[in-house]
């Protein structure tokens, strides 16, 4: 499950006759296989602006949250000379592809990630969000905490000959696993 963000819209899907037909991970036709398109997603997460895909996906609240969260616990890793390190790793075989009645397809599929954040000399590092405390609970800190996540994202992955960028149109975020190493 995926909670749409404010403003996305769907394409539309043929339901009042036959109801939205499946899709496949390679669906050919679009600006990406849905398979390729979760990959380059998953990319864009871990690198950001930097990530070659960059160009190929519009801007969505998922990527602009991370980053948010991240500068700000990059302040407190600078100011103490600590290092933090995000990898995001596509579950493949988590995929559910729909297509839609302009011919791009709608895909839900599950991204995880790990991220380690070091803190420097000689402090804790601390959970950073309010669920990252709920699952470390009274756990004793150390200088490094690594948090595991799962990521459910939607994406639309228009037809190849649409001028619009493969856009997320929703994502829920939550941490499965909080660790002091």
């Amino acid at each position: 499950m995926a909670r749409l963000f404010q403003g996305a819209q769907l394409p539309k899907f043929p339901v009042p006759t036959i109801g939205a037909q499946m899709g496949q991970s390679n669906d050919k036709g679009l600006k990406a296989t849905p398979e390729q398109a979760v990959e380059h997603y998953a990319d864009l997460l871990q690198h950001g602006k930097d990530s070659k895909y960059a160009k190929d996906f519009s801007s969505d609240y998922l990527r602009d949250s991370i980053d948010k969260l991240t500068g700000t616990v990059q302040q407190g890793i600078d100011a103490n000379k600590g290092e933090q390190e995000q990898t995001f790793t596509p579950e493949l075989e988590q995929m559910r592809v729909m297509r839609s009645s302009d011919g791009g397809d709608l895909v839900v599929a599950q991204i995880n990630s790990v991220w380690t954040r070091k803190a420097g000399e000689g402090r804790e590092s601390l959970p950073a969000s309010d669920a990252e405390k709920a699952l470390f609970g009274t756990g004793k800190a150390t200088s490094t905490m690594k948090v595991t996540y799962i990521n459910v994202v939607a994406l639309y992955v228009p037809p190849s000959a649409s001028s619009q960028p493969i856009k997320a149109v929703g994502a829920e975020r939550q941490p499965v696993k909080v660790e002091a190493v």
